[in-house]
């Protein structure tokens, strides 16, 4: 099969299919508008025997059409014993070589679009309900079907933004802005879609052991400053009883804010006869701002034979629970980022 280029000089785009195949690569099929809410090439009824079209610009299978006034597009009868469904759409035939508006009559369901590239290519701008033996289309039996397209994404520098477009995507250095026509509303900045880390569990300086094939998995996503966590622990073993609380470390490449703590949930569930707890953990960011230093659960407690009143405890490796092989421990929570 022979290699084909252009537009070179001595090379020119030299047919309309080739015209339409490259131009169908700059831009989608649709009406041109700003917004959904725009009249540009709106169809509507008014009761009569046409439907108006409004003025308005489109691209049809890489061809450019406009309506620079306002006309009408006639409605056929309907000679039936039942309501019809018919479209108005923008046709491009190959043939006729022209984009103009057309009413397609339908049945008991809308008319199937055109679909040929090299020869009659349809997009839909309303579709309009015609009673039984009627050939009018009242405003309320229009429904609106245009499919639009627009400027793809534009760049921006901090603090020279261009003024909101609705519907308009702006990049501005890695983060993605949407317009709503009064200002530029965040949507995304760069994170990690889904991802998995083996977490470092420690009490003070020692690193615990849980025994060879223990399932630790912390399973995490990122989406802008913000990590949603996931850590789950079933040892294989019994480590030894550590003074210090446990600890846990947060994703490589994640650590938290040092401006405030963040808090998550844990939940064990013993396979040892131990029953279950739960509680709640946090981040120590004067601590270190690359793992959750506490784990803690709430006791009742009371001094010198007083009240008793509200208390909180650390998590060790053998208290309040011995954490021994085949218990379940889970932390779920999330946290900002440095």
């Amino acid at each position: 099969m022979a290699e084909f280029s252009a537009p070179f000089d001595g090379s020119p785009i030299a047919t309309q299919s080739q015209w339409s195949r490259m131009a169908r690569r700059w831009g989608i099929d649709g009406v041109h508008a700003d917004d959904p809410v725009s009249a540009a090439l709106k169809v509507t009824g008014n009761g009569s025997g046409n439907v108006s079209l409004a003025v308005g610009e489109a691209f049809v299978n890489g061809f450019y059409y406009k309506n620079d006034a306002a006309r009408n597009v006639a409605v056929t009868a309907n000679a039936g014993s039942s309501a019809r469904i018919d479209m108005v759409v923008l046709r491009a035939s190959m043939s006729t070589k022209k984009v103009t508006a057309e009413y397609v009559t339908g049945g008991t369901s809308a008319p199937t679009l055109a679909t040929d590239e090299a020869g009659v290519y349809e997009v839909p701008l309303a579709q309009c309900t015609v009673a039984a033996g009627s050939s009018v289309v009242t405003a309320a039996n229009v429904a609106d079907r245009r499919w639009f397209t627009g400027r793809g994404s534009v760049p921006s520098v901090p603090g020279a933004r261009r003024p909101s477009v609705r519907g308009q995507l702006l990049v501005e250095g890695s983060s993605l802005y949407v317009g709503d026509g009064a200002g530029w509303q965040w949507l995304a900045s760069p994170g990690v879609q889904d991802a998995t880390y083996t977490p470092v569990w420690s009490a003070g300086s020692t690193t615990i052991n849980w025994g060879s094939n223990s399932q630790n998995i912390g399973r995490y996503q990122a989406v802008g400053r913000r990590v949603d966590l996931t850590i789950q622990l079933i040892p294989t073993g019994n480590p030894p009883a550590y003074t210090d609380p446990i600890e846990v470390s947060l994703p490589p490449g994640l650590p938290c804010t040092s401006v405030h703590r963040s808090m998550f949930t844990w939940h064990f569930n013993s396979s040892n006869g131990n029953g279950g707890m739960q509680g709640l953990a946090i981040t120590y960011p004067s601590t270190s701002t690359l793992r959750i230093a506490r784990m803690r659960y709430s006791v009742t407690t009371t001094t010198g034979g007083g009240d008793p009143f509200p208390d909180i405890r650390d998590v060790l490796t053998n208290l309040p629970i011995n954490m021994r092989a085949g218990d379940i421990l889970t932390l779920d929570g999330s946290y900002w980022l440095a």
